[in-house]
């Protein structure tokens, strides 16, 4: 059973942010999250680190931590946790480094997460593709839709919750982190909901992918990315197969056309296919953590 969260102060919030070669605007959008936040920390993955010297005026409840390596987005999520813990937080807002967050995002998770009962694991926050001007449910002033998974970034989750299951899996090292976070919350009993109301703004991938009518655009991620998507996807769907058949079957579904769309209409598509199939073999394999494989490129 999930622990009760009574011992965690009712609404207090810590976010963290993954950086990994950060942009010039990170401090702008930084500075959007910390009015907004009890505490805020920063997972610096860049191997040469920087975000010390970048944010050490910004604000007094903002901490840096800089691996000086890439440890992944499951190790900082968790450092995120532990920091959340630390500093007596109800709730994790998770983020990434690029997330245009609205001024008015976590009093909407706040009030999204008091409508739902009993309480949610996870609320996801609604956002708008700045790329495709939608939206990723109806937007609705007020409101929670229930859903299996959320991504991420935007994402209010229960501390307690998330440390009575163990955190985020670090093997994964990037991609289907959140999917899978959300599948093992719901195994547990707990409940995963996304807000009605757009508290973001956000796009997943690179531009330029392709788009499928029902489907709608599909994210435009590189070899590395490609490998990654395709284990993790794999190792997640083998996980919840027989608890969540609905949505593994639609994960599939969307991989393999996945595969054939990056066959026919991507750039570097020869690279991108066999990204993959590594992948898949490594999946069967249960090799897990940093792709091991020095001829897949970013």
């Amino acid at each position: 059973m999930i622990r009760d969260a009574s011992s965690f102060a009712a609404d207090s919030v810590c976010a963290v942010v993954v950086a990994y070669f950060p942009d010039a605007d990170l401090e702008r959008r930084l500075a959007l999250v910390l009015p907004q936040v009890d505490a805020l920390l920063v997972v610096d993955n860049t191997p040469e680190g920087g975000c010390s010297r970048r944010l050490a005026a910004l604000d007094a409840r903002l901490q840096v931590v800089e691996n000086r390596a890439n440890l992944g987005v499951g190790a900082a999520l968790n450092a995120g946790l532990e920091h959340a813990q630390g500093r007596g937080c109800r709730w994790l807002l998770t983020l990434d480094q690029d997330t245009q967050v609205y001024p008015d995002m976590v009093e909407t998770l706040r009030r999204a997460a008091a409508a739902c009962t009993p309480p949610p694991a996870i609320v996801g926050g609604n956002y708008l593709d700045p790329r495709s001007g939608a939206t990723e449910v109806p937007p609705a002033e007020e409101g929670v839709v229930e859903r299996v998974t959320v991504i991420t970034s935007g994402s209010l989750i229960d501390v307690a919750t998330a440390r009575a299951i163990g955190g985020f899996r670090a093997d994964y090292f990037i991609d289907q982190l959140d999917h899978e976070f959300c599948l093992r919350a719901r195994a547990r009993g707990g409940r995963v909901a996304i807000s009605r109301k757009p508290v973001m703004a956000h796009s997943v991938g690179g531009p330029a992918g392709a788009y499928v009518p029902l489907w709608g655009p599909f994210p435009n991620h590189g070899p590395l990315r490609k490998y990654y998507i395709t284990r993790n996807s794999l190792v997640t769907i083998a996980a919840y197969a027989r608890r969540e058949p609905d949505w593994c079957a639609r994960r599939l579904a969307r991989l393999l056309l996945g595969l054939g769309l990056m066959a026919v209409l991507e750039k570097r598509r020869f690279e991108k296919v066999r990204a993959f199939f590594a992948g898949a073999v490594d999946a069967l394999r249960g090799r897990m953590g940093p792709c091991p494989r020095a001829n897949i490129r970013p």
